[in-house]
């Protein structure tokens, strides 16, 4: 019978070849493609909008019957995330607007999908009005007075809450939204 040979580490010698090869490939092959399978994907949205309302108390809370989402942008496939969608025991209703609109029975305006000047007639036109929560894209959403402002252009998504505009609208807001935003306490900035 012939004994493997052990090198000078006192190990046998690893053997190469195209199994050994194959081995490495597929070792490489599974590190690089298991952690991007097993990273959350960043909620639409329309996810974060409805699990807001998880969190959110309005003024008048008791009177709403449905949760009115005015989306000032053309109706797209984000709409059906609401249809059947209840939350707190009551649906969703979505409603497309444009700047001068009446905005009467929306209880969350999502200007997301908005262009900027859109975004910024709304907001403005807006201001100062109680219980209508304002959700919007970016840091500059927030300095403008929006209320929420999504990150969706960030690589793990998140959002950030304007603390000041939340207060200002009549808002209460539970402890676990705050803890798992990035929070701003003025009009003026970010943390």
């Amino acid at each position: 019978m012939h004994e493997a040979r052990q090198n000078r580490t006192g190990r046998l010698p690893r053997r190469r070849g195209p199994a050994a090869l194959a081995r490495g490939v597929g070792l490489l092959l599974l590190l690089l493609i298991v952690p991007h399978a097993l990273r959350a994907a960043v909620p639409t949205p329309q996810e974060y909008i409805s699990g807001f309302v998880l969190y959110v108390r309005w003024p008048g809370d008791e009177t709403i019957k449905a949760w009115q989402i005015c989306v000032a942008a053309r109706a797209d496939a984000g709409d059906a995330h609401y249809a059947g969608l209840r939350v707190r025991e009551r649906p969703f209703e979505v409603r497309h607007v444009n700047v001068g609109d009446a905005l009467g029975g929306c209880q969350i305006l999502d200007l997301t999908a908005s262009d900027a000047g859109t975004a910024a007639a709304l907001l403005k036109a807006t201001q100062g009005r109680n219980g209508l929560l304002t959700v919007g894209n970016g840091r500059d959403f927030c300095s403008a007075g929006g209320q929420i402002c999504l990150r969706m252009s960030e690589p793990r998504g998140g959002f950030e809450v304007n603390l000041s505009a939340v207060k200002n609208a009549g808002f209460l807001i539970n402890a676990k939204l705050l803890m798992m935003a990035r929070q701003s306490d003025a009009a003026g900035g970010a943390p």
